[in-house]
């Protein structure tokens, strides 16, 4: 078994990638574009006590705490294939594929290098 949990997912989400995701799903235009405006033009902005900083504008990233956010970035990894058993839950999936003792590894290095290829691409 492989357990992977994507560092920072939320952080690191591609905008581009999701709509274009989104868009081979089917999902309509109008809702497209009522998305894009959810994500576009966010901003942010950091207090301690009384003090806070100016607003600083956000590239990319999902708005955490947010329903959107968990099911967009499961249509993200919705396409995830390495050749072997996975489950998938938001950020954490779980590849798992039974090998025989003494077998050689060939297998499962081919499961890392689609996972690392589809990594790379997504």
């Amino acid at each position: 078994m492989l357990f992977v949990d994507i560092h920072k997912a939320f952080n690191s989400v591609d905008h581009n990638l999701l709509y274009d995701k989104l868009k081979n799903y089917g999902v309509p235009h109008r809702l497209l574009l009522w998305f894009g405006s959810y994500l576009s033009d966010r901003q942010q902005r950091f207090r301690a006590n009384q003090c806070q900083s100016s607003w600083k504008p956000l590239s990319g990233g999902m708005p955490q705490g947010s329903w959107l956010c968990p099911l967009s970035f499961l249509v993200l990894i919705n396409d995830l294939s390495a050749g072997c058993s996975i489950v998938k839950y938001v950020d954490d999936s779980t590849l798992s594929e039974l090998v025989q003792p003494k077998s050689d590894a060939t297998k499962m290095i081919q499961f890392l290098e689609n996972l690392i290829t589809w990594t790379a691409n997504n």
